[in-house]
């Protein structure tokens, strides 16, 4: 992806991942103001609804488009 991303888990993904495996994210688990649990992430992959998952979908495309012999052109539609 180019540089580390860093996504913020709130209450229901955190008990997620809490069942999944308990000894190793125990530690990584903390609690909000309210008492929710949280955990912070570092993903390896794009995550549906990033900035960055919509760039790395845009780079495929159009990595596809050139591969397959098509020519991109730029609009000078913008004022």
């Amino acid at each position: 992806m180019g540089r580390d991303i860093h996504v913020l888990l709130e209450e229901t993904t955190s008990k997620i991942i809490m069942k999944l495996k308990p000894k190793l994210f125990c530690k990584y688990i903390w609690l909000n103001k309210s008492r929710n649990p949280m955990i912070y992430v570092k993903l390896k992959k794009g995550l549906y609804g990033t900035l960055q998952a919509a760039v790395l979908v845009w780079r495929l495309v159009t990595n596809t488009k050139i591969e397959w012999g098509l020519v991109l052109q730029r609009l000078n539609w913008w004022p």
